[in-house]
Formats: C-alpha cells, sequence, structure tokens
C-alpha cells in the first residue's frame, strides 16, 4: 500500500513538473471505437493528432478570417517565414498545410510563435502564442515521421508488361525520326519506310498520314512509322 502510494506522489509530481515547463495543454480521447485522439492546445493554437496530425489556429471567438494560401510566422528573434494554410469551412480556422513542418519549426524554436494572418475584409494582424516544449508524444510521432522520410524507399517490382511498355517508349524517344524497323503487319504499306525518313520531323510526318505503331512480342516491344495502304 505503501509503495503504491508512493507511486502515484511521484506521478503526480511529474506530471506537475511537466505542466510548469510545458506551454500547452495535453489531453487525450478514445472513441468508441477505440480510436486514440491526442489534443495540446496553446491558447487557441491547437495540435491534434490521430492517425495523422493537423495544425490549426482559431485567432479569435468573434473574428473570421479571409481565404488565403499563406500566413507569416516568426519565432522568438528568428527571421519570418512563409508557410501554406487553407481556411476552415465555417471561416474561423486557418489550418497549416505541411503539419509536420510547422511542427518541427516549433520543435526547433520553441519559445514565442508570432503569426500574422488576414481576418476577413480588414487589414492584417497578428496573433502569438508560446509554444515550448511540445508534449513528448507529439516530439514521438514527429522523430518518427522524419525516420521514415530517411529510410530508402522499396523499389516498386516492374511486370513484364510494363518492361515492353517502357522499352516501346525508350525506343521511340531515343531516336523517333530516323529509327524505323519494319513493321510486319500485311494492311500496311511495305514501302513506308524511306517515305517516312523523307520528312525530318514528327509532325511532318503525321500530316503526310504517318503515324507510330508499336509492335510487340513476348520478348521485346518496338515501334516504327507507318502508313495504311
Amino acid at each position: 500500500m505503501r509503495n503504491t502510494l508512493l507511486a502515484i506522489v511521484l506521478a503526480l509530481v511529474s506530471l506537475s513538473v511537466f505542466a510548469q515547463n510545458t506551454a500547452w495543454y495535453y489531453s487525450t480521447n478514445t472513441d468508441i471505437s477505440g480510436k486514440v485522439t491526442e489534443t495540446a492546445i496553446s491558447w487557441n493554437l491547437i495540435v491534434r493528432c490521430s492517425k495523422e496530425c493537423e495544425v490549426y489556429f482559431i485567432p479569435d471567438r468573434y473574428t473570421l478570417v479571409d481565404d488565403q494560401q499563406s500566413v507569416l510566422v516568426k519565432f522568438n528573434d528568428k527571421p519570418v517565414k512563409r508557410y501554406g494554410v487553407f481556411r476552415s469551412d465555417d471561416y474561423t480556422a486557418l489550418f497549416f498545410s505541411d503539419p509536420m513542418g510547422i511542427l518541427k519549426a516549433i520543435r526547433d524554436n520553441g519559445g514565442y510563435m508570432i503569426v500574422e494572418y488576414k481576418p476577413y475584409q480588414k487589414t492584417p494582424d497578428m496573433v502569438k502564442y508560446e509554444v515550448w516544449n511540445l508534449p513528448p508524444t507529439i516530439l514521438t510521432r514527429i522523430a518518427t515521421g522524419e525516420k521514415q522520410q530517411r529510410m530508402p524507399q522499396a523499389k516498386k517490382k516492374t511486370t513484364p508488361q510494363e518492361k515492353r511498355e517502357a522499352a516501346c517508349k525508350d525506343d521511340y524517344a531515343s531516336d523517333p525520326f530516323t529509327k524505323s524497323p519494319n513493321c510486319d503487319y500485311p494492311e500496311l504499306d511495305p514501302n513506308h519506310k524511306a517515305d517516312a525518313h523523307s520528312y525530318q520531323t514528327k509532325e511532318s510526318r503525321e500530316s503526310h498520314a504517318f503515324f507510330w505503331i508499336e509492335q510487340e512480342t513476348d520478348t521485346q516491344a518496338r515501334g516504327c512509322w507507318a502508313k495504311k495502304k
């Protein structure tokens, strides 16, 4: 019993110390399906994460925001930077287009974050937020995202059909005006090759009724300029 009470006291002390050293109010909510949503709030700057994170701010309870694609953000004495945003459906909030990007900036700068935005049909205004010490679970999400970005992407396995299509495209792109193997189709003019090469551009060949036709087998895919008989 004594050990249990000691653990509770230590946990409360730990939470109290964290609360004093962070600008964020942190909470979690579990819905009926078991999905957990984390929320970190500093005044009207909100970070909300479930599977993905979203970051947005509500400038003021009675303020509508203009439709804008970006805002200016300044951390402490650092240079001003522009971040992409989009407006909420009810015109009251601006969501950052790159949530992880702004979260990384908050993590790396801390201190104070000033945002210049445009209220609806008014001149630009500013809001200031305290953003030091993001909650540990949010920091873990950022670190995990950075690790995934650094991991090499697995190469997609190419199917035989895709290989044939790529080979045909490469053949056409490499030399479409002088390289024209015979196409073995009975309905095509067998004398087209010399005629096609008398025109030096793709446009001139097409204007004289020539067209590029692809010929493929089980092992290769090639093409040639052709004309119907």
